[in-house]
């Protein structure tokens, strides 16, 4: 068969999916023991189909390539070793074909090979490859027709082939890719059909078939789940039914993955709204799997949960399964991807049981959520000492630097600071990797080592950035959250909402101060700010890392404050808070909602304040 090249290149229009090439046994081409030499001695070298003749007679009949033997009006059917060096050819470039990047460099080996003397056989198998490569390099570049038409021609051309199933498959993937969803059913439907018809032998055994048709079943499953969720509400139920219908069918299947099956088969039910079906799903899930991997738990307890308490079985208790849930430890260590599940249900929660007025239960709901948002630095506020800390020990440093102290006596007069640095960090489960990797690098250099403060500086320069940016996201997450507690606590008899506000402003800062002077609850102001002492320093005569919240204002080095019960002052040296982070960043005035939540703690912080001394006043008085 003569396959011309141009013509059917022409007609391959379109696209790509699993990339499927042809692995070729290659063989060694090396003279065969006995053979007759057939090469000429002497003169112009002759033709390779010159050479084929003289191969086959086993004598030198042609000597010159102007020979007037015509060797084009000969056919042997012998496999000559001409015959051999072309299906040897063919065979590499077949290995090139499968590493090619576009389809210009496809068509490239496709045109050198078919103009081989390669054997039909050879040749056959060769074109099944190319156009499955053309098809792959179509869909690389989003040319899904032009790469359904190289399929539908592998179909046409090689309608008993083995791999019929393979490209059928290829071809439903292309048509969801297009959008075309029930025809990309149709083409499962007949991979299913046409899968029994493949000629069994070698790799293509029993299993081959079987797991072909299981693929294309499962792959039902998922359009029709895949198309449900790109419809409207009213339009995609009866997708989403066919879908879990199609994968309670698949969990008793031999071939399946029962966890991932039955995964989806929670999740389908859900989406169609069988909560009852949810729970019994969700149910047999841990029952079968309980010993199993850790990943999807946390999304099918979710499920589970949240059906239970929109089901017609739902009961009144229904919120112990969600204190259970939280109270277990997540999967993965805790990353994002196992709770977000838990975020999802905590933040419902909350928001719905303060919209119904249980603002005890929400209350503990939006508690679980700001720890969640935390993560595993469970006070935030560590965050504004460390940074403080590392602000006090490059002052002191720089300080030293400035008169001209040796790089080693500057480290070593600030390393009790990193040291204690680094245990506060370590103890509030926060991350400093590069000041660990200075310090680890100094105790390899053995007792008595000190690091070298051009490698230091940078260190903490980079660690202060690091955390005002950690520092940034972790409240950028939890003050709206911070916000509703203290909203939630508003709401409940006794309880005081003032302190959950005044961790909404709140900073660090060090001072100038007599003793005594700096105690908790006094509150310092001037004109332009206004703070409270909310925990004082645990030792030391310089109050350092005062923790305080701002009420207005931006405290600033060298403002100096006055006490409004005794009158004594203040001198601030560094503050560090969330209207002013390590790197200038002031939090309150990000974004319009994080300036609300400010402004609103800000004048609740006020009022609260007020109503405090008015009720004492009023004590006062009855007294």
């Amino acid at each position: 068969m003569i396959f011309n090249t141009a013509h059917h290149l022409q007609s391959f229009a379109l696209r790509h999916s699993m990339v499927v090439v042809f692995s070729v046994a290659l063989f060694s081409f090396y003279p065969l023991r006995g053979e007759t030499p057939t090469e000429p001695k002497g003169g112009a070298e002759i033709r390779d189909e010159q050479r084929s003749v003289n191969d086959l007679l086993g004598a030198p009949l042609i000597n010159n390539p102007d020979s007037s033997i015509a060797t084009e009006n000969t056919s042997f059917s012998e496999e000559t070793a001409y015959s051999k060096q072309q299906d040897e050819k063919a065979r590499l470039k077949s290995k090139e074909l499968g590493a090619t990047q576009n389809s210009e460099d496809a068509k490239a080996v496709i045109r050198e090979v078919l103009g081989l003397d390669a054997s039909p056989s050879v040749k056959t198998d060769f074109r099944k490859a190319s156009l499955l490569q053309l098809a792959s390099h179509a869909e690389q570049k989003k040319a899904y027709e032009e790469a359904q038409k190289y399929l539908s021609e592998y179909l046409q051309r090689y309608s008993d082939d083995a791999l019929i199933p393979v490209v059928l498959l290829r071809q439903g993937d292309l048509f969801r890719k297009m959008g075309a969803y029930d025809l990309e059913r149709q083409k499962y439907y007949d991979v299913i059909k046409s899968a029994p018809k493949v000629k069994l032998g070698g790799r293509f055994d029993l299993n081959y078939v079987k797991r072909i048709a299981f693929i294309a079943r499962s792959q039902i499953a998922d359009s029709f789940y895949e198309e449900a969720g790109k419809l409207p509400q009213h339009r995609a139920k009866d997708k989403y039914v066919s879908a879990s219908e199609m994968y309670g069918r698949l969990t008793t299947a031999e071939l399946a993955d029962k966890r991932v099956i039955t995964l989806k088969l929670v999740r389908s039910l859900y989406k169609q709204g069988d909560y009852d079906g949810v729970v019994s799903a969700g149910s047999n899930y841990f029952q079968k799997f309980k010993n199993g991997p850790e990943r999807d738990v946390d999304e099918v307890r979710y499920l589970m949960l949240d059906s239970a308490r929109r089901g017609p079985s739902a009961t009144q208790d229904y919120l112990a399964g969600y204190r259970d849930w939280f109270g277990s430890p997540p999967g993965h260590g805790g990353n994002g991807e196992a709770l977000k599940w838990r975020f999802k249900a905590a933040r419902d929660l909350a928001g719905e049981l303060f919209n119904e007025g249980k603002y005890a239960d929400s209350l503990a709901f939006y508690r679980t959520l700001a720890g969640l948002l935390s993560g595993t630095v469970t006070r935030p506020e560590e965050y504004l000492y460390l940074m403080l800390d590392i602000k006090r020990a490059l002052s002191r440093a720089e300080a030293l630097e400035a008169d001209g102290t040796p790089g080693p006596e500057i480290s070593s007069s600030i390393e009790p600071m990193l040291l204690d640095i680094q245990e506060r960090a370590k103890s509030s489960s926060v991350q400093l990797p590069l000041v660990n990797a200075v310090s680890s690098d100094r105790g390899k250099a053995g007792i008595g080592a000190v690091a070298d403060w051009s490698s230091l500086k940078p260190a903490l320069v980079k660690t202060l950035d690091d955390l005002a940016a950690d520092c940034e996201k972790a409240y950028t997450a939890i003050l709206p959250i911070l916000y509703r507690i203290a909203l939630c606590n508003e709401k409940i008899p006794a309880q005081s909402a003032l302190g959950d506000y005044e961790k909404i402003r709140v900073g660090v800062m060090d001072v100038e101060a007599k003793p005594g002077v700096v105690s908790e609850n006094v509150v310092f102001s001037n004109q332009g700010v206004k703070l409270h002492i909310l925990k004082k320093p645990a030792a030391g005569t310089d109050p350092q890392g005062v923790l305080i919240c701002v009420w207005h204002g931006i405290p600033a080095p060298g403002t100096e404050l006055k006490s409004e019960d005794g009158g004594e002052t203040v001198k601030i040296v560094d503050f560090v808070g969330l209207a002013n982070l390590a790197n200038g960043t002031n939090l309150h005035e990000k974004s319009l909602p994080l300036k609300l939540v400010s402004d609103m703690t800000s004048w609740r912080i006020s009022t609260l304040k007020w109503e405090e001394s008015f009720k004492k006043q009023v004590a006062e008085i009855a007294n």
